[in-house]
């Protein structure tokens, strides 16, 4: 953005002090980094966690407001705060599961922020796909986050309350972003940056009245704010873009002319007179004081009160920017749900069981992919009948009867529920995993000299490596593409071994008669087993029931792709008569 020619002083003093051309060094911590507390630092309120996480040290973030303040380049610069949002400790690695569910895709089409009057500010996708693939490892956590879901969901008129204070601060942040260093244009733009400000803080005070969940933690924010000393100052100010008070000031000058003291004396009602004299007695004033030798414009006075009305207030700026990217969170959620239930589809808060229960079981019911919603066509639901906390479950069924999809399903479901948001389900209990392993049928890499065979050896080797006991291990087609007689080898041994660590394990394979012998045989106390339900005509219909399927349909997806002997041989024929 082009500089302008003429700058404030306040930010000509701002560029000799920090030597960056403009620029203002100051730290925030990276995504994922939890810093320590400092002290005097400002009190941004958490509404992800029971108690609050520490923030780094966000001095440099003031600083930063008060340069944007006065005028200086900072568009966009405000994600880098946003982004810092401490987060509790967990247990998942992003890299076992992230690119499998399509994270990146899933927050940006999925999980849609609704209700907006103002869209010029792009929710931060990067800062939602951290927290999503970050679910805390203490429980409670997630619990106050679904009491927050529970309370938004229950009373539309905090839902509207959260949008019109999500919506306050985006119009602060982009006041403070708007460059506008030419006088009279920085007057106004203060102005306008009072005013945004004052908006906010009203919606957060005014607000969350009644609010049991963490919500209440954003009045008891604009309550602070609009109990310092110079907020009835500062609302005064604001109202001088209305004309309805004056303000005495008390001036200090140097024999040169120029400004060098400045204090508010008093602001009196003014019952709607102008703030300034009228345009001919401020020519007479600033005659006799050339005459005098003052150098001193108009607009020079009035920017040096905006400057002393808003100093107090650079903290509770910081403060109230910070809680944006928790509350895109709820508000995704939220759009998740409309989403949803425009295609007739319902969302629910699961129960989270601890895995020391020893009757803890999984139950699900109206599971959907919400990835589907990326193609045409209807999103079938389906139930998960598996019971025990340590089930090793084997699905099996023919090509394109939904098994990977309902794996990515029951992985989608178990990450957001323990992220503690809503879940693709009508009901859901789910039993807490401390971290998620998910490996859906990869390619063959083409640096991998072993081949098919060697890839998916590596595979069971970095499930092993990663899963602990407890974890949730979702594995698509074990063993595909290798000599069937090691393949059902290396599966036995893989499900032999497993039950020591205790997983959740979900696993589907086209080991059909190994399964049927496991079925019989059960080697494993522990293993379930669920295969595609077919309707009459042997057609799926994407749902899983109890038991162990008997054929892969290979048939009906040859007759589908014209690959039946019948339908070569006139392919033989059609190519020998045209020689």
């Amino acid at each position: 953005m082009a500089r302008r020619n003429q700058e404030s002083e306040s930010v000509r003093r701002r560029r000799r002090k920090t030597g960056t051309g403009g620029g203002i060094q100051f730290y925030v911590p990276p995504v994922g980094e939890v810093p320590t507390s400092l002290e005097g630092q400002p009190k941004v309120p958490d509404l992800l966690h029971v108690t609050a996480m520490p923030w780094g040290d966000l001095s440099g973030s003031i600083e930063l407001t008060r340069y944007a303040f006065e005028g200086g380049d900072c568009a966009g610069v405000f994600d880098a705060l946003v982004e810092a949002l401490p987060l509790a400790e967990t247990g998942f690695s992003a890299g076992s599961f992230a690119n499998q569910l399509y994270l990146d895709e899933l927050v940006q089409r999925c999980l849609p922020i609704r209700g907006l009057s103002d869209t010029t500010l792009a929710p931060s996708t990067r800062l939602l796909r951290h927290v999503l693939a970050t679910p805390p490892r203490d429980p409670l956590h997630c619990e106050s986050r679904q009491a927050v879901l529970r309370e938004l969901r229950a009373g539309p008129e905090l839902v509207t309350q959260l949008r019109a204070y999500y919506t306050a601060i985006r119009q602060l942040r982009r006041a403070l972003e708007t460059e506008a260093i030419e006088e009279p244009n920085l007057v106004r733009r203060k102005i306008a940056v009072l005013i945004a400000l004052q908006a906010a803080v009203n919606a957060a005070a005014d607000g969350f009245e009644g609010a049991s969940s963490n919500l209440s933690r954003l009045r008891t924010l604009g309550e602070s704010v609009r109990g310092k000393s110079g907020w009835e100052r500062m609302t005064q100010m604001v109202d001088l873009e209305g004309n309805l008070a004056a303000v005495d000031v008390r001036l200090q000058l140097g024999s040169d002319g120029t400004v060098r003291g400045f204090g508010i004396v008093a602001v009196r009602d003014r019952g709607g007179a102008d703030l300034l004299p009228r345009p001919f007695t401020r020519l007479m004033q600033r005659l006799g004081s050339w005459l005098q030798g003052h150098r001193y414009g108009e607009s020079e006075v009035v920017v040096r009160l905006l400057d002393e009305v808003f100093s107090p207030f650079a903290e509770d700026i910081v403060a109230l920017i910070a809680t944006t990217g928790a509350i895109e969170l709820y508000l995704a959620s939220l759009g998740f749900a409309e989403l949803a239930e425009a295609r007739g589809l319902s969302v629910c808060l699961p129960t989270l069981l601890s895995p020391s229960d020893e009757v803890a079981e999984r139950k699900i019911e109206g599971l959907f992919n919400p990835l589907l919603f990326l193609q045409d066509g209807a999103v079938r639901t389906c139930d998960v009948p598996v019971p025990g906390k340590e089930a090793l479950t084997v699905i099996t069924g023919p090509n394109s009867g939904g098994k990977t999809r309902f794996l990515q399903a029951l992985a989608i479901t178990q990450l957001l529920g323990q992220v503690g948001i809503l879940v693709p389900a009508s009901e859901a209990r789910l039993i807490r995993a401390p971290s998620m392993f998910l490996s859906l049928v990869e390619g063959v890499d083409a640096s991998q000299i072993e081949g098919r065979l060697g890839s998916e050896l590596l595979r069971i080797r970095k499930l092993f490596e990663e899963i602990e006991p407890g974890s949730l291990a979702i594995l698509d087609e074990l063993c595909s593409g290798t000599n069937p007689n090691e393949g059902e080898e290396i599966f036995s041994t893989v499900l032999s071994l497993l039950p020591k660590l205790r997983p959740q394990l979900f696993v589907s394979t086209h080991f059909l008669g190994l399964a049927a012998r496991l079925e019989a045989e059960r080697p494993v106390p522990t293993l379930a087993f669920l295969q595609v339900d077919l309707d009459a005509n042997e057609k799926p219909t994407y749902r899983f029931v109890p038991g162990v399927a008997t054929t892969s349909l290979a048939h009906k997806v040859a007759e589908r792709l014209g690959v039946t002997r019948t339908d070569l041989e006139k392919l033989v024929a059609k190519k020998l008569g045209a020689g």
